[in-house]
């Protein structure tokens, strides 16, 4: 008990500990607020060698019963939702990484990372950086945590090619006060999911990369708590798994998929945040459903598609993209013509081809689509002739 209120933790310290209690093992571990989960990890140590003998990491959803067994109340969680965006009341605790800039601090992980630890990396200036991958050879389950100082920062891209690429057994959480920033004349992503986890919290944004796509998933998790996704050559690629809990993806462009674009075998869960004033010169001025969109929540509005679906546009057949709401609102310009999603060419004529949601010439919604309207590309309810 001593040691533990002493916050001397440490395995080394433990192995102390257990070769005065002429121990043979001694198991320890530790409890980490991530945000929208805890990790907790738990390694049991050979108290003569030190080696490890085994370890587990378990993640555990921020949820009221966490809560209550943490001593609280729901209304003390981290994680507070409002107007479709998520907010950290908590700091994630972990080891600050030492360096004068960005480019130094991400050296020094490259040399001295360890596995299941995680590393704060704050950035005290507005950087310019070339291309980084988050990849740790002989170490796992690396949790990097990336956030400004009292201000926001700005960490702009110096060359072409992908900003942060992130491999397997890595997690990297965009925290708070940052910015990532492409050029017009980039063709990579800012953010490459490749393998491993990718988490967006309240206060950072994604932008300003006009020749390639905010964030790619080419295999992996993205979650995105909060923040922003904008202005860039299409918001996000998803190739195997985003869930969007809050933030908002805007002003973004591509040829299919504006905000979102869905390839085949990938799932896109939105339960909370939006979708808006995002522009295809083909399909899915919102989102572009190749694969599988579960919407329980959020809102998808004022997109623009030049063909078809200026919300959603659900591609049919054999082969084809599944796509069920159950809650949200998806607006049509037939219901607001101000506002609504809209199907238009690049002269202005409006085209009725599924303002809100586009699957076929029989299967389509040109008016609002509220929380209340259940669709489903598979039945023949609720759906505009």
């Amino acid at each position: 008990m001593n040691l533990q209120l002493s916050g001397d933790v440490s395995d080394e310290s433990a192995q102390a500990i257990g070769r005065m209690l002429g121990a043979q093992s001694i198991i320890s571990g530790n409890l980490t607020n991530m945000g929208t989960f805890y990790r907790f990890r738990v390694r049991v140590i050979n108290v003569e060698t030190a080696a490890i003998q085994t370890q587990v990491s378990l993640d555990l959803r921020n949820d009221e019963q966490v809560a209550f067994l943490l001593g609280g109340s729901q209304a003390n969680l981290p994680l507070a939702t409002t107007g479709g965006t998520t907010s950290i009341g908590n700091l994630i605790e972990g080891t600050i990484v030492p360096g004068g800039n960005l480019t130094e601090k991400l050296a020094w992980l490259q040399r001295s990372a360890d596995s299941h630890n995680t590393y704060i990396v704050v950035v005290n200036a507005n950087e310019n950086i070339t291309p980084h991958v988050f990849q740790y050879e002989g170490a796992i389950n690396i949790t990097i945590v990336l956030r400004g100082d009292n201000v926001n920062r700005t960490v702009r891209l110096r060359s072409n090619g992908t900003m942060f690429t992130i491999n397997p057994s890595v997690t990297l959480i965009l925290d708070n006060n940052i910015t990532l920033q492409g050029h017009n004349q980039n063709t990579g992503s800012i953010i490459e999911v490749n393998g491993g986890i990718f988490i967006m919290n309240t206060g950072t944004t994604i932008t300003e990369n006009k020749g390639g796509r905010g964030v790619n998933v080419q295999s992996g998790t993205f979650t995105m708590n909060g923040g922003i996704i904008s202005n860039n050559g299409g918001g996000v690629n998803n190739g195997d798994n985003f869930t969007m809990n809050g933030g908002i993806i805007s002003y973004n462009t591509a040829s299919n998929g504006g905000g979102v674009y869905i390839g085949r075998r990938s799932t896109f869960t939105m339960n909370n945040g939006k979708i808006s004033d995002n522009t295809t010169t083909n399909g899915g001025g919102g989102v572009y459903v190749g694969g599988t969109f579960i919407m329980r929540g959020g809102t998808i509005t004022s997109n623009v598609a030049e063909k078809y679906g200026g919300g959603v546009n659900v591609v049919d057949g054999l082969l084809g993209g599944i796509f069920t709401k159950t809650g949200g609102i998806i607006t049509g310009y037939n219901s607001d013509p101000d506002n609504g999603n809209v199907v238009k060419d690049y002269s202005g004529t409006i085209a009725r081809r599924g303002h809100a949601v586009w699957v076929g010439e029989n299967k389509r919604k040109e008016k609002n689509a509220g929380a209340h309207i259940n669709l489903s590309n598979n039945n023949n309810e609720n759906w505009d002739q």
